[in-house]
């Protein structure tokens, strides 16, 4: 489904589990690993929930042309518009403690991770409800890029991060594995919101993006959608004051022709408890409208 890619581009796709030695793939992870599929622990299907802590969380948010958002949509997704525009950007988190819920937290993991995505509204429950559609994930963690799509939803492709985090200040030069979603930022907490042509306020501001807890992306196999609910008791955003460098994926302009995307504003939101669910009821986005 070439629609499901941005720019028509037939995506890339990691390899199957099949295709990489395990011990390749998992390296220092290996054993544990390995371990816990002989005892028969993990098994691949897809884990109701994942449970952990987000130690950082850096949402970098554009304004684009609704039209153009909407071309790189499958349907049934609708972009959601804000004062005029598509809201689009990236969101780059740093979780720890990741792991099956009910499991030790000695068996967490801590990964960095990107998303590009964009507000959408989709059809649920007889009514169109506001979530985010992620056009493509990044990892550092190698056993996120082989259980991405297969234990829990959501494919990963590998990336390098290169952080430093001075709790005031930050800096992230982000270089996937093929280049296409490079990020370089630096980044001050602001003491002040700084009104945007999409948002006037920072409680406007965390109000849209609190209601983008449901995302969804395509299928390993490209042939469906598959969803995560993030869920967090504890919603607190601060303003960044960003240094855009780069952003690879929107500043290709075969992809956002020049004008059609802008930088509005950065967030910031820092240890916070959080839940993975599946989203298991999405029958209305696997229908054959989602093959045009």
């Amino acid at each position: 489904m070439d629609n499901l890619s941005p720019g028509g581009a037939t995506p890339k796709l990691p390899l199957t589990a099949r295709e990489i030695p395990a011990r390749t793939l998992l390296g220092r992870n290996a054993s544990i690993v390995l371990n816990m599929f002989n005892n028969g622990i993990i098994i691949l299907c897809m884990l109701p929930t994942l449970t952990g802590m987000i130690a950082r969380r850096v949402l970098l948010n554009f304004r684009a042309d609704p039209r153009i958002a909407q071309s790189m949509l499958p349907k049934p997704f609708m972009v959601e518009t804000y004062n005029g525009a598509a809201i689009v950007g990236i969101c780059l988190i740093r979780l720890e403690r990741l792991r099956p819920k009910g499991f030790p937290v000695g068996l967490g993991m801590a990964s960095e991770n990107m998303a590009h995505r964009i507000a959408v509204r989709y059809p649920a429950k007889g009514e169109m409800q506001s979530g985010v559609f992620v056009w493509r994930r990044e990892t550092d963690q190698k056993l996120v890029q082989m259980f991405g799509g297969r234990l829990f939803p959501g494919v990963h492709h590998g990336a390098t991060f290169s952080v430093q985090d001075n709790e005031d200040r930050i800096s992230m030069d982000v270089k996937s594995d093929d280049s296409e979603t490079d990020v370089n930022f630096s980044a001050t907490d602001s003491p002040d919101w700084q009104p945007t042509s999409a948002f006037k306020s920072l409680d406007e501001a965390s109000e849209f993006f609190q209601h983008g807890e449901c995302g969804f992306s395509c299928s390993l196999d490209q042939r469906s959608v598959e969803g995560m609910q993030l869920k967090i008791s504890q919603w607190s955003v601060k303003p960044l004051a960003v240094q855009l460098k780069n952003a690879a994926f929107y500043f290709r302009s075969s992809r956002f022709p020049k004008g059609s995307v802008e930088f509005d504003c950065g967030l910031l939101m820092r240890a916070v408890p959080h839940e993975w669910h599946q989203i298991k009821d999405i029958s209305a986005l696997n229908t054959a409208s989602l093959l045009r």
